[in-house]
């Protein structure tokens, strides 16, 4: 399954509500607004690549 790494807008307060007016979800339509600002900036981090790492430090270890 996908996961969404988007950060919420700061006007976004729940589905299909936002402090501007708009009619939005925070996993489409507000990344593509023209009003969107960030909550704030969150490094993401990848888990993926993580759990890879974690794997291969165990298999060079062995």
């Amino acid at each position: 399954m996908a996961h969404y790494r988007e950060t919420p807008c700061k006007y976004y307060l729940a589905f299909g509500k936002c402090q501007k007016g708009r009619d939005a979800c925070h996993t489409g339509y507000c990344q593509h607004c023209g009003k969107y600002e960030p909550r704030a900036r969150i490094k993401h981090t990848n888990k993926k690549k993580q759990s890879l790492e974690k794997i291969r430090k165990k298999e060079f270890v062995l």
